[in-house]
């Protein structure tokens, strides 16, 4: 299984993982109409052998309060709004990071190649 993700997750090849995507529910405009956000390319991704998480803010939910030299408050857990969506394990066999230059900032996506538990 090929999974691509727009956050940093450098898991090493041969260590197990554990995917989990999410999806936010949230009230559309319509009464009992419902909006469903699912970032595809943004799960949580812990790292089983070392205990690592790599997420993104919408699924650890950053505050967007900055002061100078002063880190984002993060959230511990995934946010309570989100529900999980698909959980898979596996032990990664590839790992690819790559970075797209772009203006004014960069980008990573990172490639993971997973055979399934």
């Amino acid at each position: 299984m090929e999974i691509v993700v727009v956050l940093v997750a450098p898991v090493p090849v041969g260590h197990r993982v554990e995917v989990v995507w999410y999806e936010e529910v949230s009230r559309g405009l319509v009464p009992g109409q419902e909006r469903v956000d699912d970032r595809d390319h943004q799960p949580l991704i812990t790292d089983l052998d070392t205990g690592i998480a790599y997420g993104s803010d919408w699924v650890w939910g950053v505050s967007r309060r900055r002061r100078p030299d002063v880190p984002y408050e993060i959230g511990s857990r995934p946010r309570s709004e989100l529900r999980e969506q698909k959980k898979v394990t596996g032990v990664v066999r590839a790992c690819r990071m790559v970075t797209i230059r772009g203006y004014p900032e960069l980008e990573v996506q990172t490639h993971l190649t997973l055979e399934l538990a």
